[in-house]
């Protein structure tokens, strides 16, 4: 209310208070008698005017119209989105080029929209635009009008108004009969609450000089006066602290760096987003600055060129201990494999499933946590450390951990299908002890073929490799090897059934992978690939030396046979038939039933 002004002279006048009369030497007496004489303003009338009519002003005489902060006016994008090229040249020809004629056009309808259309027409277009003609700017508003029709006169109307009440604010802000100018309401309350306590201590000193004694305020009353000023300090606090904020962005938007968010309330540099949080506010997304913070903390080494990269490590430094490491690895697995006995019923987690559904169900879900440790940005300087292969500074450990590690999902997924198409019928042929060494065994040695590879052949040193592609070309050329099936049976299809030759099949895997491996854009690790299928052939031959005739067969401690109840028994399958839909509802079942009994 502290806003208006009378609109006329008559009601200044009577708003008007009257003059206070000094003497130069009174005694308290009369200073109490003409204090109390003193009338103050009554009333303050406030001027209405109807709907889409200017008000009527007063003007003063030769008023100053102070200098308020300029205006910012926030054009915003077209309803359909900035136009294509095509269409701008249909619209305005060759005169503009695609982003001059977008900024056209939305400038065009924000006048329109906004009905300042009726003051600025088409012409005065911004500094940078001085070059469009009125004719093409003619063009682009008949095009507006077609495609976004609007009511323009009642844009104009509303327009007519807003500009009538800004003079005669601004007006009323310089006339120097007004009593009160523009502040802060907060600000402004809280000077008449000071005012008011200074007078009242004024005249509780003017009382005591003559005799007067005062009560004073209760407790009561004086707790209301703490909170009201201690609400009041606040909300200038927060006042000020917004006016604040609002001159820091103002100078970041005129250095060039920042850009407002769509809503206006935030500032974001070029290139970065916004999102909209549980409580409806928008937030700037600093998900760009946190992964190139981490993507730098995660880089491997400092060098930028292969030159570099090499200078770093002599040939020896990079091949000597993953060399080591994998030989050890190997032995290892060769141990488990050769000594691995099959566990009671009774020392398993979850005795009712069969162990090649255990043993597969474990290795995807190591699989799927370390995927999903790749979306955790502060792991990303630990991944790409150990769980990921790079011959050009290579660590020991990752000729292992990189066999589970992958990246994308995509990649994720088309190895695990892979692993549980091929794994449950080598699993039940072999047994857990030799599936496992030759699993590991075949990724550890593929990741050494693919670091002497990139290090004394044709890779690249400043490549990386990550994936279980190695174990499972491993785990299919140990299968295809030793597998005496003869048919399988096509899944969805009752009663179809194609021939079945494993080491045909083999030989047509490497032969892909032979040509494959000479193209010149590829991004898979070929050298790894044949690194698994090396161990694969060699622990089949070594398992057929050794007089290994297909039996999965392991002593106890007492040295009778413990056969491990495998998935195709359960599923009833023929000895001479791969059935892999049996399978897949095998492991669906046993799944089904240890969940059942987990929760009753």
């Amino acid at each position: 209310m502290s806003l208006l002004r009378p609109t006329c002279a008559l009601a200044r006048r009577l708003c008007t208070s009257q003059p206070h009369f000094e003497h130069t030497q009174r005694s308290p007496i009369i200073a109490l008698l003409q204090r109390y004489q003193t009338s103050r303003p009554q009333c303050r009338p406030f001027a209405s005017t109807p709907r889409y009519r200017a008000k009527v002003i007063d003007p003063p005489q030769n008023p100053t119209i102070p200098q308020s902060r300029k205006r910012t006016v926030r054009i915003g994008v077209l309803p359909d989105g900035p136009v294509h090229e095509a269409k701008i040249q249909r619209i305005f020809g060759r005169k503009l080029s695609p982003s001059d004629g977008n900024n056209v056009l939305r400038i065009l309808h924000h006048r329109r929209t906004s009905g300042s259309l009726a003051d600025y027409g088409v012409d005065n277009l911004g500094k940078q635009y001085t070059h469009v003609s009125r004719e093409t700017a003619l063009k682009g508003l008949e095009w507006l009008r077609e495609k976004y029709p609007i009511d323009e006169a009642r844009a104009a109307e509303e327009w007519a108004e807003k500009e009538a009440n800004r003079i005669s604010y601004e007006l009323w802000l310089a006339d120097p009969d007004t009593e009160s100018k523009y502040k802060d309401p907060a600000r402004a309350f809280k000077e008449q609450m000071e005012q008011e306590e200074n007078e009242r201590l004024r005249q509780e000193a003017d009382d005591r000089k003559i005799g007067i004694l005062h009560v004073g305020k209760s407790q009561f009353e004086r707790n209301i006066e703490e909170k009201r000023k201690a609400r009041l300090e606040e909300i200038t606090r927060i006042a000020e602290e917004k006016e604040r904020n609002e001159v820091e962005m103002e100078k970041k938007l005129a250095s060039g760096e920042w850009v407002r968010t769509p809503t206006g309330t935030q500032l974001m540099k070029p290139g970065q987003t916004t999102y909209v949080d549980v409580f409806g506010r928008e937030q700037v997304s600093r998900r760009k600055e946190e992964m190139e913070k981490y993507a730098k903390a995660s880089a491997v080494t400092t060098a930028e060129t292969p030159e570099q990269l090499l200078a770093l490590t002599t040939l020896t430094q990079r091949l000597y201990p993953m060399s080591a490491f994998v030989l050890l690895t190997v032995l290892f697995c060769y141990g488990f494999a050769h000594y691995y006995l099959p566990p009671s019923p009774s020392y398993r987690l979850i005795p009712d499933l069969s162990p090649t559904t255990a043993t597969i169900g474990a290795l995807v879900v190591i699989n799927s946590v370390v995927a999903i440790a790749w979306r955790i940005m502060p792991l990303w300087p630990l991944m790409t450390r150990f769980f990921m292969h790079a011959p050009g500074y290579p660590r020991a450990v990752q000729s292992v951990l990189n066999v589970f590690s992958h990246i994308s999902y995509e990649h994720l997924l088309g190895n695990m299908m892979m692993l549980c198409l091929v794994a449950p019928p080598c699993h039940d042929l072999v047994g857990r002890g030799i599936f496992i060494g030759t699993y590991i065994s075949a990724g550890a040695v593929g990741t050494l073929f693919s670091l002497y590879w990139a290090n004394l052949g044709r890779g690249i040193i400043t490549a990386h490799s990550v994936g279980a592609s190695a174990a499972i070309w491993g785990i299919a050329a140990l299968y295809c090897l030793l597998t005496d099936k003869e048919k399988v049976k096509i899944p969805f299809l009752k009663d179809a059934e194609v021939a079945f030759w494993p080491k045909m099949l083999l030989v047509a895997f490497i032969a892909a992978e032979i040509h494959a491996a000479f193209k010149k854009k590829t991004t898979l690790d070929h050298a790894s690939h044949f690194g698994g299928m090396f161990v694969g052939i060699s622990t089949a031959g070594y398992l057929r030396a050794t007089g290994w005739h297909g039996k999965k067969a392991g002593l106890d401690r007492e040295g009778g046979v413990v056969k491990e109840d495998g998935v195709q028994e359960r599923a009833g399958t023929d000895e001479k038939t791969v059935h892999v839909g049996a399978i897949a509802n095998e492991v669906v079942k046993e799944v089904k039933e240890s969940l059942t009994k987990s929760a009753k």
